[in-house]
């Protein structure tokens, strides 16, 4: 009776050794399981950071590389803007120069289209004297570079010279006594007529005397007809038409 009892309290004290081994093995496990777990949380996050920052040397790198290309490229432009700077002195000193010929001779040129204005068939007057006295306002505004300028007058220009290949019928008024409204053919330069409107009169400019002449009523048909060409109403053809004489035309 007395075994039993040693007995069982032999395995009881067993059982209570293992049970206190068992779970001072737990602790430990558990205790190993919360250091792995801390363990790869600073493994993680210092991937992380080994990540981030190969990415930022990546950029960094790549910005080094296209810099460095970039300051090759500028190399070479400053490189090359440094030959070409005598060329573009020597250009500024011809432009300086060109300058100094070139606004005297725009002078020059509108000088010459006031004394050829005065002098010229008062065809087109208005408009013409306008065109000049633009012409003027333009040359003397210093917002207007010379280039412009320049191209202003070389068109004006051309519009003269047009004057004298061409025909042309307009209408406006005839300043005399009556001020009346009349259809003005201008053939060339040469050549400038007037007809009235209900086709009774026709005249035909005088340059040497600064006047106008009234022409033969037999001249009529022909001036109306002339000006239904210059419309382009009827087609071309031989037309017979008072002129001046050469000497009257100097």
């Amino acid at each position: 009776m007395l075994y039993d009892k040693v007995l069982v309290a032999t395995l009881l004290f067993s059982s209570f050794i293992y049970a206190s081994s068992v779970d001072t093995m737990i602790d430990k496990v558990s205790d190993a399981n919360k250091h792995s777990a801390s363990s790869q949380k600073k493994v993680n996050t210092y991937v992380d950071k080994s990540e981030k920052i190969f990415d930022e040397y990546s950029r960094l790198s790549k910005e080094l590389n296209e810099q460095k290309l970039y300051n090759k490229q500028l190399s070479l432009f400053v490189d090359t803007q440094k030959k070409e700077i005598p060329k573009l002195q020597t250009q500024l000193k011809e432009i300086v120069q060109t300058h100094k010929r070139i606004i005297p001779l725009m002078l020059e040129m509108l000088t010459t289209l006031d004394k050829l204005l005065a002098i010229d068939t008062p065809f087109l007057y208005n408009e013409r004297l306008k065109r000049v006295e633009n012409l003027k306002s333009y040359l003397s505004n210093s917002d207007i570079t010379i280039s412009e300028q320049y191209r202003m007058i070389m068109d004006s220009y051309k519009i003269e010279y047009s004057y004298a290949r061409t025909l042309e019928v307009y209408r406006s008024e005839f300043n005399d006594e009556d001020t009346r409204t009349v259809d003005f053919l201008r053939i060339g330069r040469f050549a400038l007529y007037y007809q009235t409107l209900d086709l009774q009169e026709s005249g035909l400019y005088d340059l040497e005397h600064k006047k106008w002449i009234i022409l033969d009523d037999k001249y009529n048909a022909s001036v109306s007809r002339a000006i239904k060409m210059a419309r382009k109403k009827i087609a071309p053809d031989f037309l017979t038409l008072p002129i001046l004489s050469a000497k009257a035309g100097k």
